[in-house]
């Protein structure tokens, strides 16, 4: 409990007015989607956007990304230095409130019906698979020396050796994996796969992100964006070797969590990032009102209308059989999507004048590695667009690879509004982990270091960073350090702190 003495230090200091700074510099507003530039996925967009209410940005990123799965497995898209896989990972930082499951819902409608339907199917050819392993271990088990001889008499010499091989496990969508769980399915399953997951913080907070697995993590991303094979060994199995898989990402993530991961020198260093695409749209919350006049209801209408065909087109894509090497079952073999003439004189003036601007003093100069990417990545979106409107395009024209120009600069100003933020060490990074912790968990108005190092975030128990947390959140406002005793958890304390978060100030 409190002493007298400290009821009256206490009872001062909330009598003040409290000004906690920022750890990071305040967003800029976005700037609007170039949805014109979209083209055969625009009305789709406008679509969820309407029905959901949720920033239009945010059902951009979803749209993308289905539109991404649907096309990486049958294609990939000339460049300016050779070819590239059509995947695309994308990163979505909204609070939570807006909307970006309902978005994400939405825009994964026909895969999600595809994987219900193919996993249905699955389900039996994997237990007649069963049944025909079962014959073959009996044909081959011989009751004597000789009987070999009469079994081999009546089968193929290929039936005499090769045992049946299990199905493919079809499903695209995958919602929570780590890098050894995608392995396993890209091993086992469908070649092309979408990790599409609107608890993105999960996955950067769960076992794939921690310290020791993070490089792992990372690099294996990296990997699969840019189309390369992937190996395994263990001592335990046999060495694994993948080729000719497609991966496209989505992570939807709340800010605080954003901003460790921006911030993460592993994910920098790696490259990961700089292969990412980031939205982070103004909030809407507040100014999401219904309404049902005659108007409203025909927009709605329209809206619907779009979205069942954008499904539909979907449907149309996911349907078609993969292109494989021959000889294998899961080991694609896309075709190539060239840049006609004028297509590539586009490309390399919009490289240019990136690489212009990533020179020392240049508005790139601090995310350089995400620049350098952006003449590719804004081909690979071209790509998609060529093939969303007609699969049977051989060339990316003129026009598709403006659009793609046009999106990717927007990505850029998305990347550059982040970045004027403020570029945060790990260790601002880490006080921010301890704040929003506090401001999610932790439900008494007071805090000590133990009970930071029994429950906080389980990557920060140790007493050199909480000191150093606790230090920087003192700096900045967001602690207050208490004079006297106080009660915490059951038991008295006498160095501990005041939490001030939004949420309490009010």
């Amino acid at each position: 409990m409190l002493t007298s003495k400290s009821s009256k230090w206490e009872r001062h200091v909330q009598s003040q007015q409290i000004d906690p700074t920022p750890l990071f510099g305040e967003l800029r507003e976005a700037e609007p989607i170039p949805r014109h530039a979209l083209g055969p996925l625009s009305n789709a967009v406008h679509a969820i956007a309407m029905l959901t209410q949720a920033p239009e940005a945010i059902a951009m990123q979803s749209v993308l990304t289905v539109a991404s799965v649907a096309a990486q497995g049958h294609c990939d898209v000339e460049t300016l230095h050779g070819t590239a896989p059509m995947s695309c990972f994308f990163l979505t930082v909204a609070q939570s409130g807006e909307r970006k499951s309902a978005c994400d819902s939405l825009a994964t409608a026909a895969i999600d019906a595809f994987d219900k339907e193919c996993v249905r199917a699955y389900q039996l050819e994997k237990r007649e698979f069963e049944v025909e392993k079962l014959d073959f271990q009996k044909r081959r088990r011989p009751s004597s020396s000789n009987d070999f001889d009469v079994i081999d008499k009546d089968l193929d010499s290929d039936e005499k050796y090769l045992p049946p091989e299990p199905p493919l496990f079809p499903a695209i969508r995958i919602s929570d994996p780590t890098i050894e769980g995608l392995f396993r399915q890209l091993e086992n399953g469908r070649p092309s796969v979408g990790v599409m997951t609107d608890e993105g913080g999960q996955f950067f907070g769960g076992h794939s992100m921690k310290r020791e697995n993070a490089l792992k993590t990372a690099a294996g991303f990296s990997k699969l964006w840019d189309g390369a094979p992937l190996s395994r060994s263990r001592a335990s199995a046999e060495p694994v070797w993948l080729s000719g898989k497609r991966v496209s990402l989505h992570l939807m993530i709340q800010p605080g969590v954003a901003q460790q991961v921006i911030g993460d020198p592993t994910m920098k260093d790696q490259g990961l990032l700089s292969r990412v695409l980031v939205a982070w749209p103004s909030s809407k919350i507040g100014s999401r009102i219904i309404r049902k006049g005659i108007a409203d209801n025909e927009l709605s209408d329209l809206a619907k209308l779009y979205l069942e065909k954008f499904n539909a087109r979907v449907s149309e894509l996911l349907i078609q059989d993969l292109p494989v090497h021959d000889g294998t079952r899961a080991e694609l073999n896309p075709r190539c999507l060239a840049l006609s003439e004028d297509a590539r004189s586009q490309l390399e003036a919009f490289y240019n004048r990136v690489e212009v601007a990533s020179g020392r003093g240049g508005a790139f100069e601090y995310m350089s590695g995400f620049a350098a990417k952006a003449p590719e990545m804004a081909a690979r979106i071209a790509g998609i667009l060529t093939f969303f409107a007609d699969e049977e395009a051989h060339e990316i024209s003129s026009e598709e690879i403006e659009n793609g120009i046009a999106i990717l600069e927007w990505y850029l100003s998305e990347m550059l509004r982040i970045e004027d933020t403020g570029r945060p060490d790990q260790a601002l990074c880490d006080a921010e982990a301890i704040r929003i912790w506090l401001r999610d968990n932790w439900t008494e108005d007071y805090i000590n270091k133990r009970m930071l190092m029994k429950y906080g975030p389980g990557h920060l128990r140790d007493g050199n960073t909480i000191s150093a947390c606790i230090q920087k959140l003192e700096e900045s406002g967001w602690l207050i350090r208490g004079k006297g005793q106080q009660s915490i958890d059951g038991k008295g304390s006498r160095t501990f702190w005041r939490i001030v978060c939004e949420e309490r100030q009010k």
